[in-house]
């Protein structure tokens, strides 16, 4: 079983997650951050000569946009969505809702947002979905490298 988040992140996103910061998201972006790190590690710094070489920049890229992917899940405050993407099929999901005109249906139900980052349960889930994009950036460095 996952471990819960650091206290100290805890209390990063429950200093933010207060009634009076409700219409506010710019309060989570610093919680969000410290995530990111505790969950990567600190963002690697490459040596200023390596600038030059196409390789090295696509490489930073590369590993940016995969840290970048993990966020791709949706957020309200802590309340976490999940959302996945088969290329090889297409399929995102959960497929989206389309509205009926006769009906006011719920296009965005509630229900998607079932996991919370300050619950044992949200914490396991996110800690998944790093390893997965951390799996799949090493699985994709060492098939760029092989075809170097």
């Amino acid at each position: 079983m996952a471990a819960p988040l650091p206290q100290w992140l805890t209390n990063s996103f429950l200093s933010a997650n207060q009634p009076h910061f409700a219409n506010d998201v710019s309060v989570y972006y610093g919680p969000y951050t410290r995530l990111l790190y505790h969950l990567f590690g600190g963002i690697e710094v490459k040596p200023p000569g390596s600038f030059t070489l196409d390789s090295k920049r696509k490489e930073a890229d590369d590993q940016m946009r995969d840290h970048f992917r993990t966020l791709r899940n949706s957020a309200f405050g802590t309340r976490l969505a999940f959302y996945e993407y088969v290329s090889a099929t297409a399929q995102l999901t959960p497929p989206v809702i389309v509205p009926y005109p006769a009906y006011l249906n719920d296009v965005a139900p509630a229900e998607r947002w079932t996991h919370d980052l300050l619950d044992a349960n949200g914490a396991r889930r996110i800690r998944k979905v790093v390893q997965d994009v951390l799996a799949m950036s090493i699985t994709y460095a060492m098939i760029q490298a092989a075809t170097l």
